[in-house]
């Protein structure tokens, strides 16, 4: 149990199809994260959450996911799923540059993001800001840069990146490995 009350199951414990699911990306990871260890206790949503990542991921490049990811939990203090997709990019082959102007950190050149990268930045910190209210130009920008069928997986990753930040926030989640910067 942790100090939270909601016990951190291992690998071991978690139900054996959905530890079969969750094999691969531990191996990929190189550990078992505490979000696992946590809602491992609820497999069907667990599966279902990974079924929907999937297929919102699939119709975004790994570059426009990651500038998603980036953004969101860097806005919302998100350091557990922040340092994951650094790490993620990195072996993406996206560098340490792109990596601090998709975080918006300081003294970024915010010019390594292309313009589909900026309008998919752009409205993930409208949607941050607004609670989604008066998104419209956003949305808008995005459907002129990527097109309608990356911005409506977008906007679905948006959402989905801020339930996991909360998360994460909420149970003050940490990484065994660090950030790269």
């Amino acid at each position: 149990m942790s100090d939270h009350g909601l016990e951190r199951l291992s690998l071991e414990q978690v139900e054996p199809a959905l530890r079969a699911e969750l094999e691969p990306t531990v191996a990929r990871l190189g550990y078992f994260g505490e979000f696992f260890q946590v809602f491992g206790a609820v497999p069907g949503a667990v599966s279902a959450f990974m079924g929907f990542t999937k297929a919102v991921k699939a119709p975004l490049a790994d570059n426009e996911n990651e500038v998603l990811a980036l953004t969101i939990c860097a806005a919302l203090g998100d350091s557990y799923e922040r340092i994951q997709h650094e790490r993620l990019s990195v072996r993406l082959g996206l560098d340490i540059g792109w990596i601090a102007a998709a975080e918006g950190r300081a003294g970024a050149n915010m010019a390594r993001l292309s313009v589909e990268e900026t309008a998919l930045r752009e409205l993930a910190l409208a949607i941050i800001a607004t609670h989604g209210k008066g998104c419209q130009k956003a949305v808008a920008t995005a459907t002129s840069a990527v097109g309608a069928h990356k911005t409506a997986a977008a906007l679905l990753q948006v959402t989905r990146f801020m339930s996991i930040a909360t998360l994460c926030n909420a149970l003050e989640l940490s990484l065994p490995v660090p950030s790269v910067f």
